[in-house]
Protein backbone atom coordinates (compact mmCIF):
# COMPACT_ATOMS: atom_id res chain seq x y z
CA UNK A 1 0.00 0.00 0.00
CA UNK A 2 2.88 2.33 0.74
CA UNK A 3 4.19 1.91 -2.84
CA UNK A 4 0.80 2.83 -4.30
CA UNK A 5 0.66 6.00 -2.22
CA UNK A 6 4.20 6.92 -3.29
CA UNK A 7 3.27 6.28 -6.92
CA UNK A 8 0.24 8.56 -6.67
CA UNK A 9 2.33 11.27 -5.04
CA UNK A 10 4.97 11.11 -7.76
CA UNK A 11 2.36 11.26 -10.53
CA UNK A 12 0.79 14.31 -8.85
CA UNK A 13 4.21 15.97 -8.66
CA UNK A 14 4.73 15.22 -12.36
CA UNK A 15 1.45 16.84 -13.38
CA UNK A 16 2.06 19.86 -11.15
CA UNK A 17 5.56 20.28 -12.61
CA UNK A 18 4.23 20.17 -16.16
CA UNK A 19 1.68 22.89 -15.38
CA UNK A 20 3.68 25.17 -13.09
CA UNK A 21 7.04 25.15 -14.89
CA UNK A 22 5.69 27.27 -17.73
CA UNK A 23 2.75 29.00 -16.13
CA UNK A 24 4.30 31.89 -14.13
CA UNK A 25 3.47 30.35 -10.75
CA UNK A 26 6.82 28.79 -9.69
CA UNK A 27 7.17 25.06 -10.19
CA UNK A 28 9.85 24.88 -7.48
CA UNK A 29 7.51 26.60 -5.01
CA UNK A 30 4.59 24.29 -5.79
CA UNK A 31 6.77 21.18 -5.66
CA UNK A 32 8.24 22.33 -2.35
CA UNK A 33 4.73 22.82 -0.90
CA UNK A 34 3.59 19.39 -2.07
CA UNK A 35 6.75 17.72 -0.85
CA UNK A 36 6.22 19.31 2.55
CA UNK A 37 2.71 17.86 2.56
CA UNK A 38 3.86 14.44 1.31
CA UNK A 39 6.95 14.36 3.52
CA UNK A 40 8.99 13.63 0.39
CA UNK A 41 12.12 15.73 -0.24
CA UNK A 42 14.13 14.91 -3.37
CA UNK A 43 15.76 17.79 -5.25
CA UNK A 44 17.22 15.42 -7.86
CA UNK A 45 13.71 14.25 -8.73
CA UNK A 46 12.61 17.89 -9.10
CA UNK A 47 15.43 18.51 -11.56
CA UNK A 48 14.53 15.31 -13.40
CA UNK A 49 10.99 16.62 -13.94
CA UNK A 50 12.38 19.99 -15.06
CA UNK A 51 14.32 18.10 -17.71
CA UNK A 52 11.06 16.74 -19.13
CA UNK A 53 9.66 20.28 -19.23
CA UNK A 54 12.71 21.49 -21.14
CA UNK A 55 12.25 18.74 -23.71
CA UNK A 56 8.79 20.18 -24.35
CA UNK A 57 10.32 23.61 -25.02
CA UNK A 58 12.79 22.07 -27.44
CA UNK A 59 9.86 20.49 -29.27
CA UNK A 60 7.67 23.62 -29.41
CA UNK A 61 10.49 26.02 -30.35
CA UNK A 62 12.56 23.64 -32.50
CA UNK A 63 12.42 25.95 -35.54
CA UNK A 64 13.44 29.04 -33.55
CA UNK A 65 16.28 27.11 -31.90
CA UNK A 66 17.54 25.84 -35.25
CA UNK A 67 17.44 29.36 -36.67
CA UNK A 68 19.65 30.72 -33.87
CA UNK A 69 22.48 28.43 -34.94
CA UNK A 70 22.51 29.72 -38.51
CA UNK A 71 25.65 31.76 -37.87
CA UNK A 72 25.71 33.15 -41.38
CA UNK A 73 23.18 35.69 -40.11
CA UNK A 74 24.76 38.27 -37.79
CA UNK A 75 21.44 38.78 -35.98
CA UNK A 76 21.45 35.14 -34.84
CA UNK A 77 24.93 35.51 -33.35
CA UNK A 78 23.85 38.68 -31.51
CA UNK A 79 20.72 36.94 -30.18
CA UNK A 80 22.75 33.99 -28.92
CA UNK A 81 25.15 36.35 -27.15
CA UNK A 82 22.19 38.08 -25.47
CA UNK A 83 20.97 34.71 -24.21
CA UNK A 84 24.42 33.95 -22.80
CA UNK A 85 24.58 37.35 -21.06
CA UNK A 86 21.15 36.77 -19.50
CA UNK A 87 22.33 33.46 -18.03
CA UNK A 88 25.33 34.86 -16.15
CA UNK A 89 23.57 36.28 -13.02
CA UNK A 90 21.64 33.06 -12.30
CA UNK A 91 24.73 30.96 -12.88
CA UNK A 92 26.78 32.99 -10.40
CA UNK A 93 24.12 33.02 -7.67
CA UNK A 94 23.30 29.35 -8.20
CA UNK A 95 26.90 28.27 -7.76
CA UNK A 96 27.66 30.60 -4.83
CA UNK A 97 24.54 29.98 -2.75
CA UNK A 98 23.45 26.48 -3.83
CA UNK A 99 23.41 24.98 -0.32
CA UNK A 100 21.65 27.96 1.30
CA UNK A 101 18.97 28.03 -1.41
CA UNK A 102 18.31 24.28 -1.08
CA UNK A 103 17.57 24.85 2.61
CA UNK A 104 14.74 27.25 1.75
CA UNK A 105 12.76 24.51 0.01
CA UNK A 106 11.64 23.15 3.36
CA UNK A 107 10.72 26.55 4.86
CA UNK A 108 7.08 27.36 4.08
CA UNK A 109 7.30 30.90 5.46
CA UNK A 110 10.00 31.95 2.99
CA UNK A 111 8.29 30.10 0.15
CA UNK A 112 5.13 32.11 0.87
CA UNK A 113 7.05 35.40 0.94
CA UNK A 114 8.68 34.62 -2.40
CA UNK A 115 5.25 33.81 -3.89
CA UNK A 116 4.02 37.23 -2.78
CA UNK A 117 7.06 38.95 -4.32
CA UNK A 118 6.52 37.03 -7.56
CA UNK A 119 2.85 38.00 -7.57
CA UNK A 120 3.62 41.71 -7.21
CA UNK A 121 6.20 41.55 -10.01
CA UNK A 122 3.90 39.74 -12.44
CA UNK A 123 0.89 41.96 -11.70
CA UNK A 124 3.00 45.06 -12.33
CA UNK A 125 3.30 44.11 -16.02
CA UNK A 126 -0.29 45.34 -16.45
CA UNK A 127 0.97 48.92 -16.31
CA UNK A 128 3.67 48.73 -19.00
CA UNK A 129 3.18 49.19 -22.75
CA UNK A 130 4.98 47.43 -25.59
CA UNK A 131 7.48 49.66 -27.33
CA UNK A 132 10.06 47.38 -28.95
CA UNK A 133 10.25 44.13 -30.91
CA UNK A 134 13.97 43.64 -30.19
CA UNK A 135 15.88 42.72 -27.07
CA UNK A 136 19.08 44.68 -26.53
CA UNK A 137 22.02 44.34 -24.12
CA UNK A 138 20.33 46.21 -21.25
CA UNK A 139 17.14 44.17 -21.63
CA UNK A 140 19.20 40.98 -21.47
CA UNK A 141 21.01 42.04 -18.29
CA UNK A 142 17.76 43.11 -16.60
CA UNK A 143 15.97 39.88 -17.51
CA UNK A 144 19.00 37.89 -16.39
CA UNK A 145 19.02 39.55 -12.97
CA UNK A 146 15.33 38.76 -12.51
CA UNK A 147 15.97 35.14 -13.50
CA UNK A 148 18.66 34.97 -10.81
CA UNK A 149 16.04 35.76 -8.14
CA UNK A 150 13.88 32.96 -9.55
CA UNK A 151 16.33 30.45 -8.08
CA UNK A 152 14.41 30.93 -4.81
CA UNK A 153 11.35 28.65 -4.40
CA UNK A 154 8.15 30.63 -4.92
CA UNK A 155 9.55 33.10 -7.45
CA UNK A 156 8.54 31.92 -10.90
CA UNK A 157 11.38 31.72 -13.43
CA UNK A 158 9.09 32.18 -16.43
CA UNK A 159 7.11 34.79 -14.50
CA UNK A 160 10.24 36.79 -13.62
CA UNK A 161 11.83 36.65 -17.07
CA UNK A 162 8.64 37.31 -19.06
CA UNK A 163 7.82 40.14 -16.65
CA UNK A 164 11.30 41.56 -17.17
CA UNK A 165 10.70 41.71 -20.89
CA UNK A 166 7.22 43.21 -20.57
CA UNK A 167 8.36 45.81 -18.02
CA UNK A 168 11.05 46.90 -20.49
CA UNK A 169 8.41 47.30 -23.18
CA UNK A 170 9.36 44.23 -25.20
CA UNK A 171 6.73 42.75 -27.52
CA UNK A 172 4.85 39.91 -25.78
CA UNK A 173 5.80 37.11 -28.17
CA UNK A 174 9.45 38.19 -28.13
CA UNK A 175 9.57 38.23 -24.32
CA UNK A 176 8.05 34.74 -24.05
CA UNK A 177 10.39 33.25 -26.64
CA UNK A 178 13.47 34.76 -24.94
CA UNK A 179 12.27 33.51 -21.55
CA UNK A 180 11.76 29.94 -22.74
CA UNK A 181 15.05 29.75 -24.62
CA UNK A 182 16.88 31.05 -21.53
CA UNK A 183 15.50 28.14 -19.52
CA UNK A 184 17.17 25.46 -21.62
CA UNK A 185 20.84 25.86 -20.52
CA UNK A 186 19.85 26.75 -16.94
CA UNK A 187 17.91 23.52 -16.42
CA UNK A 188 20.40 21.39 -18.34
CA UNK A 189 23.17 22.80 -16.16
CA UNK A 190 21.24 22.01 -12.99
CA UNK A 191 20.62 18.51 -14.29
CA UNK A 192 24.34 17.80 -14.59
CA UNK A 193 24.80 18.82 -10.94
CA UNK A 194 21.79 17.04 -9.46
CA UNK A 195 20.80 13.99 -11.52
CA UNK A 196 23.72 11.93 -10.23
CA UNK A 197 21.83 11.79 -6.92
CA UNK A 198 18.77 10.32 -8.64
CA UNK A 199 20.64 7.06 -9.24
CA UNK A 200 20.56 6.46 -5.49
CA UNK A 201 16.92 7.48 -5.11
CA UNK A 202 14.23 5.23 -3.67
CA UNK A 203 12.03 5.86 -6.72
CA UNK A 204 11.47 2.91 -9.07
CA UNK A 205 13.08 3.45 -12.49
CA UNK A 206 9.93 2.49 -14.40
CA UNK A 207 8.02 5.08 -12.40
CA UNK A 208 10.66 7.66 -13.32
CA UNK A 209 10.03 6.96 -17.01
CA UNK A 210 6.27 7.33 -16.57
CA UNK A 211 6.66 10.58 -14.61
CA UNK A 212 9.02 11.95 -17.29
CA UNK A 213 6.58 11.24 -20.13
CA UNK A 214 3.64 12.61 -18.15
CA UNK A 215 5.50 15.84 -17.34
CA UNK A 216 6.51 16.23 -20.99
CA UNK A 217 2.92 15.87 -22.26
CA UNK A 218 1.46 18.25 -19.67
CA UNK A 219 4.26 20.76 -20.39
CA UNK A 220 3.44 20.76 -24.11
CA UNK A 221 -0.18 21.62 -23.35
CA UNK A 222 0.78 24.29 -20.79
CA UNK A 223 3.22 26.08 -23.11
CA UNK A 224 0.60 26.43 -25.84
CA UNK A 225 -2.02 27.68 -23.38
CA UNK A 226 0.42 30.23 -21.92
CA UNK A 227 1.24 31.60 -25.38
CA UNK A 228 -2.47 32.27 -25.91
CA UNK A 229 -2.86 33.90 -22.49
CA UNK A 230 0.08 36.25 -23.06
CA UNK A 231 -1.27 37.28 -26.48
CA UNK A 232 -4.66 38.05 -24.88
CA UNK A 233 -3.08 40.52 -22.38
CA UNK A 234 -4.15 38.48 -19.34
CA UNK A 235 -0.67 37.51 -18.18
CA UNK A 236 -0.85 39.87 -15.18
CA UNK A 237 -3.67 37.79 -13.65
CA UNK A 238 -1.11 35.17 -12.65
CA UNK A 239 0.17 37.81 -10.26
CA UNK A 240 -3.11 37.67 -8.34
CA UNK A 241 -2.82 33.88 -8.02
CA UNK A 242 0.77 34.07 -6.75
CA UNK A 243 -0.04 36.82 -4.26
CA UNK A 244 -3.04 34.98 -2.76
CA UNK A 245 -1.19 31.66 -2.63
CA UNK A 246 1.74 33.37 -0.92
CA UNK A 247 -0.49 34.76 1.83
CA UNK A 248 -2.08 31.32 2.34
CA UNK A 249 1.33 29.64 2.60
CA UNK A 250 2.67 32.24 5.06
CA UNK A 251 -0.39 31.80 7.29
CA UNK A 252 -0.12 28.03 6.99
CA UNK A 253 3.54 28.17 8.09
CA UNK A 254 2.40 29.63 11.43
CA UNK A 255 -0.65 27.46 12.11
CA UNK A 256 0.36 24.00 10.93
Amino acid sequence: MKFMVSTLQILILSIVQGITEWFPVSSSGHLAILQNIFGFQNLAFDVFLHLASILAVLFVFKKEIADIFHFSDKKNIEYLLLLVIALIPAGIIGLMFKDQIEGLFSNLFYIGIFFIISGILIYSTKFFKQKSEKIDFYDSVFIGILQAFAIFPGISRSGATISGGLINGIKKETAVKFSFLMAIPIVLGASVLELKDLAFSEIDYMLLVVSFVLTFIVSLFTIRVLLRIVKSDRFYLFGVYNFILGIIVVVWSFVR
